[in-house]
């Protein structure tokens, strides 16, 4: 019998607002740790960045991993389990006062502040003045009782902002977990694989639109999705707000930037060469020699080298910024008109061909349609708690006594004076 008297003790915390409490607080404090650990790195990286000690904690306890370890997972689904719970627990005397108005009897008999008024009063207008409208009228034990309860439906605000929540937090686990989210990049005639699907994208032309001032009105990407058997699925165009989209993906243009063709020679002979993206490094010949795209200046502003910067987006007067490693040290750094050789040892570098690459991302979140909901019932939760302030008005008529009941959710006190401000314009005190 104890034991069983534990669980229900147990089981009954799971939906109190101060176990709710307790569970925001820890998640807050453990997401603290995940956005001052760098997230989803390589183990080394943690051992060489931290002592012994804190980077086998780190990885001990999925601190590099946190958002998506079992125990963070599960306090959400606990935090979720507490807010549907206390949702449950709530809905049926919340929906009962939303809809349907309280017995009258049992109401009066646990009131205890009443306003004297004149009993001369005129009941339906004072119910007008009042914002109340009309009334319901009974009589119970010689009493006569008017009545009214307006904005009944306010009730259900806060309790629909909670459900939302539940429904928004849900959507965002479905979309985190079980969507599809990847960055992909490139230059017009490349094929971008997708990795976890058995699609790719080949990039048919690309497009930047800039303005007056230079900043940038939009990207275009022309492209063709090809099946896992590289025949066309669709041909279409994505645009910065106007993803194009194919069986459940959506492709959204995300950003842009420069590359170009880097040529690599050894002894003169023509050695490797790829498209160099910038901030990418070109490793070739078992690791011996390197050259990172640091920076690019499609318009080179000659009149201060020292602090590099383009005059216009516009190919004029290209200049890269460079880094050159060899035997994995850096060796130099420095600008480089484009087709000029970049030299070290047996090795000489080209760079030739510059071009805007586009900076794609693929995603499906199959919890989109469950947010959407979600943010609907929000505002239609916002919008009764702020605006439909669930109100009554009760006049009990007794031996030639009346007695006012006068009552608001929210605002009470300031409601209150309201109410014996226009009492008084009424004379009716």
């Amino acid at each position: 019998m104890k034991n069983e008297n534990i669980i229900k003790r147990i089981f009954k915390s799971f939906y109190t607002m101060k176990f709710g409490i307790i569970l925001l607080i820890v998640i807050a404090l453990v997401s603290l740790i995940g956005t001052v650990i760098p997230q989803g790195n390589d183990p080394s990286f943690y051992r060489q960045g931290y002592s012994p000690l804190m980077a086998e904690v780190i990885l001990a306890f999925n601190f590099d991993n946190l958002f998506f370890s079992k125990w963070y997972i599960a306090l959400t689904g606990l935090l979720l389990v507490n807010l549907f719970l206390c949702s449950i627990n709530r809905a049926r005397p919340i929906i009962k006062a939303s809809f349907t108005d309280p017995d009258i009897g049992k109401k009066i008999k646990n009131l205890d502040k009443f306003i004297e008024i004149n009993s001369e009063s005129n009941d339906e207008k004072l119910f007008k003045d009042l914002g109340f409208g009309t009334f319901k009228e009974e009589e119970i034990d010689g009493k006569k009782i008017r009545y009214k309860f307006s904005n009944k439906i306010g009730h259900l605000g806060s309790w629909l902002t909670h459900l939302s929540i539940i429904i928004i937090i849900l959507a965002f686990g479905c979309g985190r977990y079980l969507g599809f989210d990847e960055y992909v990049y490139g230059v017009p005639g490349e094929t971008l694989e997708l990795e976890d699907s058995d699609y790719q994208i080949k990039i048919d032309n690309y497009n930047v639109l800039f303005r007056e001032d230079f900043t940038v009105e939009q990207y275009i990407t022309e492209m063709t999705i090809l099946d896992k058997d590289v025949k066309s699925v669709k041909e279409g165009t994505s645009m910065v707000n106007h993803p194009l989209r194919f069986d459940k993906f959506s492709v959204y243009q995300n950003s842009t930037g420069w590359a170009v063709d880097a040529l690599l020679f050894k002894d003169k002979k023509s050695y490797k060469e790829k498209i160099l993206y910038n901030s990418e490094v070109f490793v070739e010949d078992d690791k011996k020699i390197a050259l990172q795209l640091v920076d690019f200046y499609p318009d080179f502003d000659s009149a201060n080298p020292t602090k590099p910067k383009t005059k216009s987006p516009f190919l004029k007067h290209p200049v890269a910024l460079y880094a050159l490693f060899y035997d994995g040290e850096r060796v130099d750094m420095g600008l480089n008109h484009v087709g000029d050789p970049i030299e070290w040892e047996e090795y000489t570098f080209v760079l030739e061909n510059p071009k805007m690459f586009t900076l794609l991302q693929v995603a499906d979140d199959p919890g989109t349609f469950f947010a959407l909901v979600g943010g609907a019932i929000l505002l239609v939760g916002l919008f009764l708690a702020f605006y439909m302030n669930p109100k009554e008005m009760i006049v009990i008529e007794e031996n030639g006594r009346k007695r006012l009941f006068v009552k608001q959710a929210k605002n009470d006190k300031i409601f209150e004076r309201k109410i014996e401000k226009i009492l008084e314009e009424m004379e009716l005190r």
